[in-house]
């Protein structure tokens, strides 16, 4: 039985990833969240990613012993914090930092050093469009994302040599979920965002185990624009974003 672990898999696109993995035959599937599934279906581990209480990831790493080692890891979980950067509280932008990027780093770190990655296993970290362009009203969360970015690309061959385990990054854009609702722009069009289940399929059905994936049409054409014209993208996007949060 193919065995997944999810973290922030309560809503949005972690959703979405256990709804399609528990669909499919042979496949257990572990959550963690703060919160419970929705459908109270799937194995849930209360765990909060950005916790600094080292008496927690010590118990976190008990249960998971239990349960791995993992053939599908896919570190989802996320939060954000928008708004004009010096006007948003320090303590949100450091919550953001710690759930992001210092939750998933710890919580490999744990993983390997436990033996809890099946060899030919994957490990999918979800970033963001953000690693190719700026994000003005969501710096820490551009920064995290573009942190966690770097990590996978860190651990891409080093653990493709020591267990034969693939590390792939995924970087969506805006996406039709409760996170996006809550910190979208004013007026913002829920239609124009990725529906998380199409993510979620595409995450799932990646055989070929490239590294990278950028979901959707529009979101490779916006990427590829930040590769090629980082400063007129960076200012589009504090024209769509910034200033209607601001």
């Amino acid at each position: 039985m193919a065995r997944v672990l999810i973290t922030g898999g309560s809503s949005g696109l972690g959703q979405a990833l256990v709804a399609q993995c528990r669909a499919q035959d042979q496949t257990s599937v572990c959550v963690l969240d703060v919160a419970p599934p929705a459908d109270g279906a799937a194995d849930w581990v209360t765990h909060d990613m950005g916790t600094p209480d080292n008496d927690k990831w010590h118990a976190l790493c008990d249960t998971l012993v239990a349960k791995g080692p993992f053939d599908l890891v896919v570190l989802n979980a996320g939060i954000n914090a928008t708004g004009r950067y010096e006007q948003v509280p320090v303590d949100a932008h450091l919550a953001v930092a710690r759930v992001n990027l210092r939750g998933p780093m710890r919580l490999v770190h744990m993983l390997l050093q436990n033996n809890l990655l099946a060899a030919g296993g994957r490990v999918v970290f979800i970033s963001s469009l953000s690693v190719f362009t700026g994000y003005p009203g969501a710096a820490s969360y551009a920064a995290s994302k573009d942190g966690l970015a770097c990590l996978a690309r860190s651990l891409r061959k080093p653990l493709r040599k020591a267990g034969n385990i693939h590390v792939q990054l995924v970087c969506p854009g805006p996406m039709d979920t409760p996170h996006a609702t809550r910190h979208a722009p004013k007026g913002a069009r829920a239609d124009r965002r990725m529906d998380p289940a199409k993510v979620a399929r595409m995450i799932l059905a990646q055989r070929d185990r490239r590294f990278l994936l950028v979901p959707g049409g529009g979101t490779r054409i916006a990427a590829a624009l930040g590769r090629a014209f980082p400063q007129t993208t960076t200012r589009i996007m504090g024209k769509v974003l910034f200033r209607k949060l601001t």
